[in-house]
């Protein structure tokens, strides 16, 4: 994985071709954030251009044009949506560019795909690529509002395979503390399941009625993304209480913000991606945004627990109701090898919003209580 140096020397060389100057906000410690333009198409379903191409695909199933206003344009829930970018790419034979949705977006359940101008597969570029960028973007749970160079997604560039085998893995997790457990103690490779990467769990416990997760209403007012910190929780989300031992049940296509069992620290050598756990152990899709520069949970000489992060899991259940419980293995944690450690770190004078996070909502969300009562109506916030 290339770092945020590699990065600014390639808007500099040209591989990187923004129709506006991009900010020095857009360029984190592995990854660059995309923007939208000023005009986007309402299309009737989604779709891959492939050898016919973005313009004539469009051509057939483009409903209308989308103009975004300064004032704030709302995108509907449920609703598919393709953007043109401001970046376009240039790419060198030996780079290829992986995409994911910026975290914010994957927690307020918009689901957002990178599309190229003939591609085949979503949020993949491939190596030697030059041409415009696309976003797709379909907001799920909440309908929200959009400006021109609004950043919904993130790209990262990759030269070669940066995956670590299992025995490399193994011997990072032995030689570095790289995952905490519950206890805040170094979970080392005897104490973790390997294969194709790290298998974390979700969590479940805390005192009784305290808040483990949250569920999505229906029918609320669009979200504005710059109301950073404005935004009441209770309009928007149903809490979900813990109690000692108690399962939780997830009801078909609803979804849900958990957090994860285990706590993850990320030195600057590393940086890492979150993949699903197989459909074996059930319908579920665990996140949306998937991917963690190098300095998540992590600070350059203090104890390993200051800064460890737990991931944020954005699940939504499919078909029937799932019961999930303490310590139930939803997700993998990949870790990804830099061609060098970057610059500036995650968390490091960045403006990072999740730098040492238990669970934690989006970013325009006001931040919980400090205490909070159970609610009278409590019997329908029970997680079952």
């Amino acid at each position: 994985m290339l770092p945020s140096q590699w990065i600014r020397q390639a808007i500099a060389e040209g591989i990187l071709c923004p129709a506006t100057p991009i900010s020095p906000g857009q360029i984190q410690p592995n990854s660059l954030d995309l923007r939208l333009g000023e005009i986007g198409y309402r299309v009737q379903c989604s779709f891959l251009p492939g050898h016919e191409g973005v313009d004539k695909k469009l051509a057939r199933f483009k409903w209308y044009d989308l103009g975004l206003s300064d004032a704030g344009t709302v995108l509907e829930r449920n609703q598919v949506y393709l953007f043109p970018l401001r970046e376009r790419l240039a790419l060198p034979p030996h780079i290829a560019v992986r995409a994911n949705p910026k975290s914010t977006i994957g927690r307020l359940d918009v689901f957002t795909r990178l599309v190229t101008e003939t591609g085949t597969a979503f949020d993949e570029v491939p190596a030697g690529y030059h041409g415009a960028l696309y976003l797709e973007v379909v907001p799920r749970s909440f309908a929200i509002k959009v400006r021109p160079g609004d950043s919904l997604g993130q790209i990262r560039f990759q030269a070669g395979d940066p995956q670590f085998t299992d025995l490399e893995t193994q011997a990072i997790l032995d030689r570095e503390e790289i995952v905490l457990g519950p206890d805040l103690q170094p979970l080392r490779s005897t104490d973790l399941r390997l294969a194709n990467g790290v298998f974390l769990s979700v969590r479940l416990t805390g005192p009784i009625d305290s808040t483990i997760g949250y569920r999505a209403r229906k029918n609320t007012p669009p979200i504005d993304l710059r109301a950073i910190g404005t935004v009441p929780i209770r309009r928007y989300w149903e809490r979900v209480y813990g109690r000692p031992s108690a399962p939780v049940i997830l009801e078909p296509d609803e979804f849900y913000i958990f957090s994860s069992r285990e706590l993850v620290r990320l030195p600057p050598e590393f940086c890492a991606e979150m993949i699903p756990f197989d459909a074996s152990s059930g319908e579920l899709r665990t996140h949306y945004a998937g991917f963690f520069d190098s300095g998540f949970g992590y600070a350059a000489g203090a104890p390993p627990a200051q800064n460890a992060a737990a991931v944020v899991l954005e699940i939504r259940n499919r078909d029937v109701p799932f019961l999930i419980e303490e310590g139930h293995p939803l997700f993998r944690l990949l870790l990804l090898k830099n061609t060098e450690p970057p610059e500036s770190l995650y968390g490091a004078e960045m403006g990072s919003n999740y730098q040492a996070q238990r669970l934690r909502l989006s970013k325009q969300f006001q931040p919980p209580e400090e205490e909070e009562s159970v609610p009278t109506d409590y019997q329908s916030h029970l997680p079952f």
